[in-house]
């Protein structure tokens, strides 16, 4: 599916779609088909950001005529040509002067469209990824529901919430594996380093294979609210998938090098998604007790440096 016309991404013979609950059942299992997928992720899209229609072509015609600051757009085109051979996902193949026009349509429209935010290096590879499954408008809704749903306050000056939300990990994953935890620690080893990256590119970062990112993703977008405690569950799940080697490891390097890997190793999804789901984290990833964690690890945290961006 990677190598045919990114104009046709997203079309798909007329079907009836998936209701919302049959589809985060199908999600949860791995088994959205693929022709589903394009439509089921606009649906979602639509429903999380709810952007009237024909706001994708305005702000991309606003960007084009001078809308984003030029350190913006000079942000975007740096690395525009980077994106693909930064992103460590097998299986990508698309043609580049077709990719890369798309993924510029794609990021100055979004940073036309929320100039709070403009634009921050990840945004790309998770837009680069959209557009191997989706439509450019499509993808801008997608990358609208990351930035500013799924991963609220991720995308700022100071990745406030991206701290926060490593915190809280390192807070379930203490309890749930001291031993695990304690050992990295002695180590003086920051999980967060890498888990952080997991979550800024919705796992593009973990090496992950393309056909399991995508299965990751239909979780992403058809969880709804429930988006960012699965993505707290699959980034533990990925953790702990490496415990024997992490446990066997004595060398901080080593340890980085295994997490930052970790992706590789998945085969197919569904046992990954299988050990996410089972976490027994129902009650602290509620909604209610996710705001308390958040809030609680907010006050022992520091804004880190800003991530490389363009605008101001």
């Amino acid at each position: 599916a990677a190598t045919e016309s990114l104009q046709r991404r997203g079309s798909s013979p007329a079907r009836t779609m998936l209701s919302v609950h049959d589809a985060r059942r199908a999600a949860r299992a791995g088994e959205v088909a693929a022709l589903e997928r394009p439509a089921l992720w606009r649906r979602a899209a639509r429903r999380a950001v709810r952007l009237r229609p024909g706001r994708y072509g305005e702000r991309l015609r606003a960007a084009r005529e001078g809308a984003c600051p030029p350190s913006v757009a000079k942000q975007i085109e740096k690395d525009l040509h980077r994106t693909f051979g930064s992103v460590h996902v097998r299986g990508v193949r698309v043609p580049q002067a077709e990719a890369l026009s798309s993924l510029r349509n794609v990021l100055l429209a979004y940073a036309s469209h929320n100039p709070r935010v403009g634009y921050c290096q990840s945004m790309n590879f998770v837009a680069a990824v959209l557009l191997l499954v989706v439509d450019e408008e499509t993808a801008f809704a997608c990358l609208a529901t990351v930035v500013e749903r799924v991963l609220q306050g991720h995308f700022a000056d100071d990745m406030a919430m991206s701290l926060v939300d490593g915190s809280v990990l390192r807070g379930l994953l203490s309890a749930k594996d001291p031993q695990l935890m304690r050992h990295l620690e002695e180590m003086q080893v920051a999980p967060s380093l890498v888990t952080a990256q997991w979550l800024l590119t919705c796992f593009v970062a973990s090496a992950m294979p393309l056909s399991a990112l995508l299965r990751v993703w239909d979780c992403l977008f058809l969880e709804g609210d429930a988006a960012l405690p699965f993505l707290l569950r699959l980034c533990a799940a990925l953790f702990l998938s490496r415990r024997d080697e992490l446990l066997a490891a004595h060398d901080p390097g080593e340890v980085y090098l295994l997490l930052m890997q970790s992706g590789a190793s998945v085969g197919s999804a569904v046992p990954l998604l299988a050990a996410a789901y089972a976490l027994p984290w129902d009650a602290p990833l509620l909604p209610h007790a996710l705001a308390q964690l958040r809030t609680s690890h907010a006050r022992c945290t520091r804004p880190a440096s800003p991530p490389p961006r363009g605008g101001g």
